[in-house]
């Protein structure tokens, strides 16, 4: 292997956090280093290829600049090599060194929402099941705006329980507040939110009908007074919404398994429009003392996962397009679109978006080596 050159600090982070990485390729065979591809990769995806052509035609268009930051031997890795190698990647061991890099620019999470919610990756199917895409589940640090780990749910959405548990076994959430939609109202996830160090607010719908109708039935028989109470009005598009939150403690529950339930929430959503009047009602369960205001900012903030997260994957760098027909290539391609999208995001110094910033990184190897170091102790 030639030696390297002028090695950015990015690089070497690149390979610290990756460094366990197991090379799954028969040695003889290899004519390009693993970590070689790994920064081709990412580097690929931040300035916008979306599968293995794209990346491949990338690094050709940079290989001057790949050469003196990598040392290449064999110049720039084709298509068919980016795919062997990303396909081949043990898809835990590489979503481990993905948390790894997150640890390095995250802070701590005391009363940070955390949502946990599943995406479907609609262009990833595997030959053996051409039905169900990849849904994958990650966990969202709202105010950081970081992903913390991701997990493939086994047969889509309905596996989402399970993947969430997996998830929060990986992950220390002393502080945080986790929510979930009615698919995380289950006792494991309950039980493993609490096991990890968080408190949960978590919807309670119809797939848990006795939980729901005892719920129901407290607040219909309680007094304004033995309420918490919090509500705000915002207007925009030609709509007027109020949404009133009320806490209650958990009184008379009557499931011993569910862990530690302290609060009974209902939020009441009316909107006002040229048509008419509407109102939803929902309801959530919570390891939290009562505290409408509280609870108001968390269920609102859960759904920066949808616009912050599952938005931008989807237009800004065009996910469900990715036809990748390989299971673990898909679910390994997902975690250079999310490290690409958390270092985007942590790059400062431009008050542009993402896309411009993908631009930007693409025209300029500065900015890139900017984009790949910012977070990780460097100045900003």
């Amino acid at each position: 292997m030639a030696t390297r050159r002028a090695t950015p600090d990015v690089v070497e982070k690149v390979f610290v956090h990756f460094s366990e990485l197991e090379d799954p390729r028969i040695a003889r065979t290899r004519r390009h280093e693993l970590m070689d591809v790994l920064v081709m990769s990412l580097c690929g995806v931040i300035c916008g290829a979306d599968g293995w052509e794209a990346l491949a035609e990338y690094a050709e268009s940079k290989q001057e600049w790949f050469e003196e930051v990598l040392g290449l031997q064999n110049g720039t890795p084709s298509a068919d090599t980016f795919r062997r190698v990303i396909c081949a990647l043990d898809t835990t061991a590489f979503e481990a060194c993905f948390r790894s890099w997150i640890r390095d620019i995250s802070q701590r999470f005391e009363r940070e929402v955390v949502a946990l919610d599943g995406k479907s990756l609609r262009g990833a199917f595997t030959s053996a099941n051409s039905t169900t895409p990849l849904h994958l589940v990650s966990a969202w640090a709202t105010k950081q705006r970081l992903v913390l780990a991701q997990k493939a749910a086994v047969g889509g959405a309905s596996g989402e329980p399970a993947a969430m548990v997996a998830i929060l076994k990986m992950l220390d959430l002393k502080g945080a507040i986790v929510t979930t939609d009615a698919n995380g109202c289950t006792v494991a996830v309950t039980a493993a939110v609490r096991a990890a160090g968080g408190d949960y607010v978590v919807t309670l719908k119809g797939n848990r009908a006795p939980q729901l109708a005892h719920v129901q039935k407290t607040f219909a028989q309680a007094t304004d007074s033995a309420m918490s109470k919090s509500s705000t009005t915002n207007s925009g598009h030609g709509r007027q919404e109020a949404r009133i939150v009320y806490a209650l403690p958990a009184a008379g529950w009557e499931w011993p398994d569910w862990c530690d339930v302290r609060s009974f929430v209902m939020v009441e959503r009316v909107r006002e429009t040229s048509e008419g009047q509407s109102t939803e009602t929902h309801f959530y369960i919570s390891s939290l003392k009562p505290n409408a205001e509280l609870f108001a900012d968390a269920i609102r903030a859960h759904w920066g996962i949808e616009n912050e997260l599952h938005w931008m994957l989807d237009v800004v760098f065009r996910e469900d397009d990715q036809r990748i027909r390989d299971q673990r290539g898909a679910e390994n391609f997902a975690v250079l679109n999310r490290l690409a999208l958390m270092l985007l995001r942590n790059e400062k110094t431009r008050k542009v978006g993402a896309p411009t910033k993908r631009k930007r990184a693409g025209w300029s190897n500065e900015y890139l080596a900017r984009v790949l170091t910012c977070g990780l102790g460097q100045p900003e």
